[in-house]
Formats: structure tokens, sequence, C-alpha cells
């Protein structure tokens, strides 16, 4: 029974002291009750040595304590303990920190209250009088509250994100200025807006470097989203990074927070079975450079090095930009001609091998390079021909015409319709690559499997043979 007492007389505490306080040193604490559905508790503020930190504690008996960093799990917890001391000031001890004395601050009641809003996206920043507002871009503000005991000059500064534009500002929703920055009296309550909308000629800058790379045996995807953000998947083995990051336009770099790591395990059909984090908290750069590679550097890397990814085609794909436009063409002979190779043959359409039937869906050409595109079974299928030792200067490696950098795990030849066939692959035996060269042409086979079995699927000896035997 003494114990149930001790509870109720706890829960029952009322605590009193809001508002906002100061210390000795300038250092201000605010404190509100918050009855936010979520977010119930006490609103703690505290500017010390002019950095601010906040968020919802819990009252526990006759004292606030909680985290100040709790807003975000990756922060180092700013634990603190607030409690009443004297006629009306409040202690502030900081765990394994500091304590301070704060006292209450006069603040005389506003008669002007004006409102700062933002329709769109972007953000906005004042200052009390004609210097100039600076955006925080760590912490951007699209809200504010001003509250004025008497009239004051004030600047307003509106930024739109990235993708969109600043259109005007509105007071009590009448239009009132198109300049994004804005000096005015306030001397009267009111409601400022400032009006974004997205830019219809705006390109995700990471457009200009989606694609696949390679590096050794490690392979990288990278995609855009939204308006200036990359979506960066990370390969190797049975390891996967997934890195979210913003480019910055000036260095071509992307500093990124936040990056997944995970080992996968695959069952027999190659699909994956489970993935178990190694990380979510992984930093680094990825760094884009004019030559059609990237640079990255991981901090939580065993070995300490950079990994340099290169460029790699994406078969199927010709939405990406090269230094030799590609060209369509409607059949394997209209890119042959378009190619200057003369010829093109291929596998008839409906062609069985062991891998699945053959079929073909479009087909394309660039200087003395010609290509077709299709499937066998499930997996992709490119094949291309192309000049062996031109007489002039080509944009691509006349002995293997594939395009395609990947460092396999295997190596070996076979011979097929009297040709010496190259192979490589990443499960012994099974082929995702087969060149060789005649005395004026040389020739490619690339399969690439679907989903997961993408970097291990490939072709048995005679399924190549059988190929070889059709196009050369």
């Amino acid at each position: 029974m003494k114990k149930l007492i001790c509870i109720l007389l706890t829960v029952c505490i009322e605590w009193t002291r809001q508002g906002t306080y100061e210390d000795e040193s300038g250092n201000h604490l605010i404190v509100n009750l918050s009855e936010t559905e979520g977010y119930e508790g006490w609103a703690v503020s505290l500017m010390l040595d002019g950095e601010a930190i906040g968020w919802i504690i819990r009252q526990e008996g006759n004292a606030l304590r909680g985290n100040l960093n709790g807003w975000d799990e990756k922060l180092d917890p700013f634990n603190v303990t607030v409690t009443e001391e004297g006629e009306d000031g409040l202690k502030l001890e900081v765990e394994g920190g500091e304590t301070y004395h704060f006292t209450p601050v006069d603040m005389p009641e506003a008669t002007i209250v004006v409102t700062v809003n933002i329709e769109g996206w972007g953000h906005i920043a004042y200052t009390k009088g004609e210097e100039v507002p600076e955006i925080d871009p760590e912490f951007p503000a699209q809200s504010a509250y001003i509250g004025l005991a008497e009239p004051a000059v004030h600047t307003f500064l509106a930024e739109p994100e990235a993708g969109n534009l600043f259109v005007k500002w509105t007071k009590n929703g009448e239009d009132y200025s198109t300049e994004p920055q804005i000096t005015l009296l306030l001397d009267e309550s009111a409601e400022y807006i400032a009006v974004f909308e997205e830019d219809p000629n705006w390109q995700n800058p990471v457009m200009n470097f989606v694609g696949e790379y390679q590096c050794d045996r490690a392979h990288a995807l990278v995609e855009c989203f939204g308006f200036d953000e990359a979506f960066i998947t990370i390969e190797w083995g049975q390891t996967r990074w997934i890195i979210v990051g913003k480019l910055d336009t000036d260095t071509l770099a992307i500093s990124y927070s936040g990056a997944s790591k995970a080992e996968l395990v695959y069952d027999e059909a190659g699909e994956i079975k489970s993935d178990e984090s190694v990380y979510d908290d992984g930093t680094g750069t990825i760094a884009f450079h004019d030559d059609g590679t990237f640079t990255w550097h991981e901090d939580q890397s065993e070995t300490g090095e950079d990994m340099v990814f290169e460029w790699i085609p994406a078969m199927g794909d010709d939405s990406i930009s090269m230094p030799n436009p590609w060209t369509e063409a409607d059949s394997a002979e209209a890119a042959a001609d378009g190619a200057g190779v003369g010829y093109f043959k291929l596998p008839e359409a409906g062609a069985e091998v062991v891998g699945g039937p053959i079929g073909w869906e479009f087909y394309r050409y660039t200087d003395l390079l010609a290509e077709a595109n299709g499937y066998v079974g499930a997996a992709e299928l490119t094949v291309r021909k192309g000049v062996n030792r031109p007489d002039h200067e080509v944009s691509y490696d006349t002995a293997d015409v594939s395009g395609d950098y990947t460092a396999y795990a295997y190596e070996w030849t076979i011979e097929a319709g009297g040709w010496q066939i190259r192979c490589f692959g990443n499960e012994e035996g099974r082929a995702m690559k087969a060149i060789w060269s005649s005395d004026n042409f040389s020739y490619c086979i690339l399969v690439r499997g679907q989903g997961d079995l993408r970097d291990t699927y490939g072709l048995g000896s005679d399924d190549i043979a059988s190929l070889v035997d059709a196009i050369a």
C-alpha cells in the first residue's frame, strides 16, 4: 500500500514553471507543455554556447528528465534533468557534464503576431533589422513565429529547394512581392507565405551519371530520384551496400551518411533467402569523374583502400549517352549496313538451345559496330559484330567489342566452327561472355540472367558453340 501511495504522489505532482529562462552566461532554457498527439510531455529547448538543441521529455516525479537529442537516434544522447530551484528558477543538470542555473526572463506581451510559412518546396529565414538572413543548411526552417510588443523592421529570405523556383511572397493571401529577400516594417499581425513551384526545365543532375559500373567483381548501379538525390546499390560477392545522398554539382561528389550494408544468403535457385544487417549508419564519399568512372571511399572499409568503378554499357538500354552514339535499326541487315560491316548473321528466332528459345527484340549500330539484343530463355542476350583493326580510330576495343569490363572468376577456351572462342564467367563452365575474331571482324556474345542470377547465370559450352555456328 505504501508503494502505491508513493506512485500516486509522484504522478500527481504538478509542474508549474514554464516560459523562457536565462543564466548569467546568456544561455537560454525554454520549457513549455506539449499536448500534440504523439508528442505529449514537456518541450524543452536549450540554447547553450550558441548551439540549440531540444526535444520532448517526460516528467518523472518533481523533475523533467530526458534526451534533448532524442529526435535523431544517430546523435549521441544529451541527457538532462531539470528541477525547480528557489522561488522561480530552474536548475539543469547535464548527465556527465555541467550544472546550469536559470532565472525567468521577463518577456513583454506580444501585441503584434507575425507568422511566416511556405507553399511548395523551399525554406525561409529571417533576421531583425536589415541584416541578410542565412538559411541553415543542416536545419532549414519552413515556418516561423514572430511576437512583438512594438513595431520593428525585419528581413525575410526565401530559398527554393533543388528543382523548384521562388514565385512570390503573399501577405494575408494577397500578392506582396516577387523578390525572394524583403525588408519590411512589422507593425501589424499578419501571415506571410513564400510561394514556390516546380521548375519545369529542371533535371536531376545525377541523370548525367546513371547506369551500371564495375570494379573487378564488384557491381554498382547508380539511379536518381527526386530533384537532386542519388540511389546507389553496390554488390560485391554476397555483400550489398545501399547508399543515398545528394550530388554536389560543383565537386561532382556525394558525401553520404546512413548507408546500409548487408550480408546476403541465397537459396539453391539463386534467390535471396535472407539478409543480415552489418550496419545502417555507413558514411563515405562517391566522386564522379569526366572519364566515366567514380571513386568510392567508404569510411568503414576494412582495407582502407578506395575503389574505382568504370561505367559499362547497359545491355538492352540505349538511353544512356555514349561517346559514339548508337542508332536504332529495324533489322540485323539494316544494323550491318549502318555500321558498315557487310552482313550480320544471327541465330533464327525460335531456335532452341539448352538455355531455352532464342528471340530478338531490337537492333542498333554505331561506327563499324552492329548489335542485336534479345533473349535466350529468360536471360538477356546480346550479340555484336565489329571491324577488327579498322583503318581509322573507333570508340571500341577492336579485339574485344563487347564493351564489357567485368572481371570474371573463370576464363577458358573452346573450339567451335573452326574458331578459338574465349569464354568468361563467374561459374566454372558457364559462359557469360564469349569473344572471337577473324581476319576482318571481331564478335561477342553476352548473356545476363534475371534478378539475383544476373552475376552468375551463363550458358554451357554446347550452347555457346551452337550460337557461334549460327553467327560466324
